[in-house]
């Protein structure tokens, strides 16, 4: 990286456009840092306002213990952090590792009621209610270790173990979002003998990352073929892995967009 900051104890938070969130959790404070893995361009980003009580990247949050949260998202363009507010009516919590996903403008949390996670909270980039994703009634999101929330050819595709399934196979899930209630999913495929399996990422447009003890494979949604990930000589960390994001190559600069005047100048 083009920067003498160390980022080894930085945990990765997602990406978006090529760009990766990486932050971390100190008693002197929050730093928040913007990594381009293709450019290999590094740099920290400004302070958020917010005293935050869950905190998850580029999004802070904070619990105004009145029905309410207010949400902060970075914008590259003016090199600041913006406010979105937003109206909790249904007195959910936020899950202790929360942040899903973002897509299409939505950003998708993990969300508790009474202690367990069993719900997905959903709130627009223009701020407003937060919305409880409606889930098929059979499913268990209980455990980090046992679901992931993803995009799988543009549908939001949710993979998780059935509730009180001895086997404890895995299910993908596909968002239909045209319909109401737990009918807009439509169970696209079970993994089988998946119990030791950990849900990782999408790549490749229609595979599935899987750890499995110290092995990563890579499942084919359409084929159901199985093959490993050879990691080489980088073997010894894989036991410790517990998720992945995708990142795809991208030029984007993690430095702030010029403004018209500057530009003019």
């Amino acid at each position: 990286m083009n920067s003498s900051t160390c980022l080894s104890y930085h945990v990765v938070s997602n990406s978006c456009n090529g760009l990766v969130c990486l932050y971390t959790d100190l008693s002197c404070g929050r730093d928040v840092f913007l990594c381009n893995p293709t450019t290999r361009e590094v740099r920290l980003l400004p302070s958020s306002n917010l005293v935050t009580t869950v905190k998850d990247g580029m999004v802070s949050y904070s619990n105004c213990r009145c029905k309410k949260y207010i949400v902060e998202e970075y914008d590259l363009r003016s090199d600041s952090w913006r406010t979105i507010e937003s109206v909790n009516p249904w007195c959910c919590e936020f899950d202790t590792s929360c942040f899903a996903m973002h897509f299409n403008g939505v950003y998708y949390w993990w969300g508790e009621i009474k202690g367990l996670t069993s719900t997905i909270l959903t709130l627009d980039v223009g701020g407003g209610f937060l919305h409880k994703m409606p889930l098929p009634k059979v499913v268990d999101i209980s455990t980090s270790s046992g679901r992931y929330l993803g995009v799988l050819h543009g549908c939001i595709t949710l993979v998780c173990r059935k509730l009180c399934d001895q086997n404890a196979n895995f299910c993908i899930w596909v968002f239909g979002g045209s319909c109401a209630g737990d009918s807009c999913w439509t169970k696209l495929r079970t993994i089988e003998h998946s119990s030791s399996c950990v849900p990782l990422v999408f790549w490749k447009g229609n595979e599935l990352l899987l750890k499995m003890f110290d092995k990563v494979i890579s499942y084919n949604v359409d084929t159901e073929e199985i093959h490993n990930i050879d990691f080489g000589n980088e073997r010894r960390g894989i036991a410790d892995i517990c998720e992945a994001i995708f990142c795809e190559k991208s030029l984007v600069s993690v430095n702030p967009l010029p403004t018209t005047s500057n530009a003019q100048q």
